[in-house]
């Protein structure tokens, strides 16, 4: 049996309590936790092999609007040969359906206003075997781009999950990274010259890896556009600011920027609605489309052009036209369940097979959702009446959701009945509410494992809890109910940079878990590892970490500074005849000045102690440029780190680099790592000051090169 860990044991311990309520109802999980093993029946890519497969989840990757994805390890397979797995290998699982309640309703909002129907890739068959079909005929069209098939990940098997109610598909298990953040004192050679001929002048370009991996994905998009499938190749649209991490390079790979880098997604998430785009390169594709009557973009293919693709290298694709086969007819099947007004247009009034086909894809879609049962969706096929009012009856908000359920679900109408007429019932309902809720506060971080036991045993503490605390975020709700956590926390807040500048110990440990966790995550090779264990002891790393403990001592005093003088001016300055409210805006005005002030006093704090440093060690030389960042506000931290360059890269580009990936994530959606945003932010505060440096340099020494 797979090893489960404490917090996800805990979770599935309170789901077994749900499940024991015995209600009419079920319980719906929004994820699966680590440790469990589905039991499926999947079916192979090509050949369309069918197998029941045992795959234990081993890890939650993450997630966003196309679905959730899953490092699994297959256990068993029985019934069955699918090509590509093998018992004991570790595959990528991902189950078509979110993993928070927020994407899930975005992203279908989207797609019903797009196509006035439920995501297909969640509900449909033909639907998630498209897509895997597309991916096998491009894996094999990037062997004629790329010379090697390994540039698109391998696809295997689908499969549906009863638990989700979601369709899923395995893929490869690709042991990859995004992309190093590369230290670059040339920035503008990058800005001025265009990626895609990256060939002409690789050799000594700065920021390699960077540019092969956006000349790779703008031969990605290009493939995929001679192949027929241009809405796919909105997936690695580079100014989609968010498609980078659909690429990675393959840690098995060679060294060499350009070696091992793979597509790895083909799911698309959101749909692009001509009158709303959502990143810069979305303003292009939708008018683009618009000129060619598309008002709506998702993951529509040409299949005509695709096949004349497939003509033109007949010694690369006869083996794979069983593959085209199969993909016209689950295409067709997929476009004709969908109202999908905007492409149908006038056929839906016309064409009586294509309403019946709309009608059926859709009610197939509801009952794999669990709106429906199956005496409700045969009702439904068979009265164009009932199925008009249900179909408008989604339209309404709130009231729409439960009628539905009440309309089509007879387990949902005993239930609401039995809620109403049986107080133990009730009193049971109301216990796997507060036990549901519990599951996600867990899963979430607001309670503890301990907490959560015992709220699960006190119902009248949680209800009190749930409509109160339940509506603040999420780690204040956390501190408020475990004030020793707060405490604790605090004080190590506190003693780190003590630590940090005064125990020699202490910072070799902390340097040596940095240095750990940057390997694990692909920021340091091997070489650059052994470098800077090899040399802890150095007195610049040494005089390094103690500036990062003054940093972390000093990160509260612009706050503290900026308290103290608006409480001041709002208790003892404030003029007489100001009111209550007058004064707190100038109160609230004082501390937004200090956080928008481009020097703090924190940051003015730091600049003292490394001039301090700079008198105390009689060393310009090692200081200087430090020195000149410190002062400022939010950027100080990468004063050593840019000091550093010259002497420890590593170090210098993994410090800083955890910085900027920080700074990236206050963005929403577009602040993910591996993201462009996390690059733009890594150029403009840590690459252009270095930039700006060793330009000068080379100025005075007359060297125009750069």
């Amino acid at each position: 049996m797979p090893e489960i860990q404490p917090d996800a044991a805990l979770r599935l311990e309170l789901i077994r309590r749900i499940q024991a309520a015995e209600l009419l109802r079920q319980h719906e999980p929004m994820v699966h936790e680590e440790g469990e093993v589905l039991t499926v029946r999947a079916r192979g890519i090509y050949p369309a092999v069918e197998a029941e497969l045992e795959l234990e989840l081993v890890k939650a990757v993450g997630g966003g609007f196309a679905g959730q994805v899953y490092q699994t390890r297959l256990v068993a397979m029985r019934g069955g040969d699918i090509q590509g797995l093998e018992q004991g290998g570790l595959y990528a699982v991902k189950i078509l359906r979110p993993p928070s309640g927020f994407s899930l309703a975005f992203r279908n909002l989207m797609y019903n206003l797009a196509f006035q129907g439920p995501f297909s890739a969640q509900v449909s068959e033909p639907a998630i075997r498209a897509g895997a079909l597309w991916q096998r005929l491009l894996r094999r069209g990037a062997a004629l781009e790329f010379g090697n098939e390994r540039a698109i990940v391998e696809g295997y098997a689908t499969f549906f999950d009863p638990t989700l109610r979601s369709w899923a598909e395995i893929s490869e298990w690709v042991p990859g990274r995004v992309w190093q953040l590369e230290i670059d004192d040339r920035l503008g050679q990058r800005w001025l010259k265009d990626p895609t001929v990256w060939t002409t002048w690789r050799e000594g370009v700065s920021s390699p890896e960077y540019l092969n991996k956006q000349a790779f994905m703008a031969r990605i998009v290009r493939l995929f556009h001679r192949m027929g499938a241009p809405e796919l190749a909105r997936q690695y649209e580079w100014w989609s600011c968010k498609s980078q991490p659909n690429a990675l390079k393959r840690l098995d790979a060679g060294p060499g920027p350009a070696e091992g880098l793979t597509a790895i997604d083909f799911r698309a998430g959101l749909a692009l609605l001509w009158w709303l785009p959502m990143s810069p390169v979305d303003f292009q594709l939708a008018w683009r489309g618009l000129l060619q009557g598309k008002l709506a973009q998702f993951d529509r293919g040409d299949l005509g052009q695709l096949h004349a693709f497939m003509g033109q290298h007949p010694e690369h694709f006869t083996d794979l036209e069983p593959v085209y086969d199969e993909l016209v007819v689950c295409e067709r099947a997929y476009r004709r369940s969908l109202p999908d007004v905007t492409h149908h247009r006038s056929r839906l009034l016309l064409d009586a097979e294509l309403r019946r086909d709309v009608r059926s894809g859709l009610i197939d879609g509801w009952q794999t959702l669990g709106k429906l049962d199956q005496a409700a969706s045969e009702k439904l096929q068979s009265s164009g009446l009932a199925f008009f009012l249900y179909f408008w009856l989604g339209a309404l908000p709130v009231v729409g959701k439960l009628g539905r359920k009440l309309w089509g679900l007879t387990s949902w109408r005993s239930h609401v009945h039995r809620a109403l007429t049986d107080g133990g019932y009730l009193r049971r309902t109301l216990r796997v509410h507060q036990l549901e809720a519990l599951v996600g506060w867990h899963r979430a971080e607001r309670v503890t494992s301990e907490r959560a036991l015992s709220l699960a045993e006190r119902p009248f503490r949680m209800w009190l809890e749930r409509w109160t605390l339940g509506f603040v975020p999420g780690r204040i709700h956390r501190y408020l109910t475990e004030p020793s956590e707060l405490w604790e926390r605090l004080v190590d807040a506190v003693t780190f940079p003590v630590k940090l500048y005064f125990r020699p110990q202490f910072r070799e440990d902390w340097l040596r878990d940095q240095v750990q966790e940057a390997k694990d995550e692909g920021m340091l090779d091997e070489d650059e590892e052994r470098r800077l264990l090899d040399n802890i002891d150095d007195p610049f790393i040494q005089t390094y970490l103690k500036c990062v403990a003054v940093h972390a001592a000093t990160l509260p005093v612009t706050q503290v500074v900026a308290v103290i003088i608006a409480g001041a001016y709002w208790m003892f300055w404030a003029p007489a005849e100001a009111s209550w409210g007058e004064s707190m805006a100038v109160s609230a005005g004082i501390l937004a000045f200090f956080q928008a002030t481009p020097v703090s006093p924190g940051s003015l704090t730091r600049g003292l102690y490394v001039v301090y440093r700079m008198i105390r060690d009689r060393n310009v030389k090692d200081y200087w440029v430090a020195g000149l960042i410190s002062f400022w506000h939010y950027i100080g931290y990468l004063g050593f780190p840019i000091q550093m360059v010259a002497r420890f890269p590593g170090l210098a580009r993994f410090m800083a680099g955890s910085w900027a990936t920080k700074a990236a994530h206050v963005i929403p959606v577009f602040g993910e790592k591996g993201a462009l945003i996390e690059h733009l932010v890594w150029d403009c505060f840590f690459n252009l000051p270095i930039s700006v440096g060793a330009g000068v340099k080379r100025l005075v020494r007359g060297d125009k090169r750069g």
